[in-house]
């Protein structure tokens, strides 16, 4: 059974989560979704920046790809032996996907 409750969505403030379409699909859902919108420029709070953050430094950082096949290899070489601990050290690891276009 569906949960009768209806379910809170965090979101980033980006501003494809806020434009007049998607503010018009929340009105429409209003009875099964809230949005709630992190403080703007609080990566702390959206722990996956941490991951974002840590992969621009090592893969576009004063660097040009001009060939898509090595950088999606540099991709997968990097995320191959990466495990993201968003909490305590002990706790459980997260493994991104290789393929985050698909993971997205």
């Amino acid at each position: 059974l569906p949960p009768t409750d209806p379910a809170v969505l965090v979101l980033d403030n980006a501003s494809y989560h806020k434009s007049h379409a998607v503010r018009a699909h929340w009105q429409q859902l209003s009875d099964r979704f809230q949005p709630f919108f992190l403080p703007a420029y609080a990566p702390q709070l959206n722990l996956i920046e941490r991951l974002w953050r840590y992969l621009k430094d090592k893969l576009a950082c004063h660097r040009w790809w001009n060939n898509l096949d090595r950088l999606i290899q540099a991709t997968e070489t990097l995320l191959a032996d990466l495990e993201v601990r968003f909490h305590a050290v002990d706790g459980p690891a997260f493994r991104p996907a290789h393929n985050l276009c698909d993971s997205a």
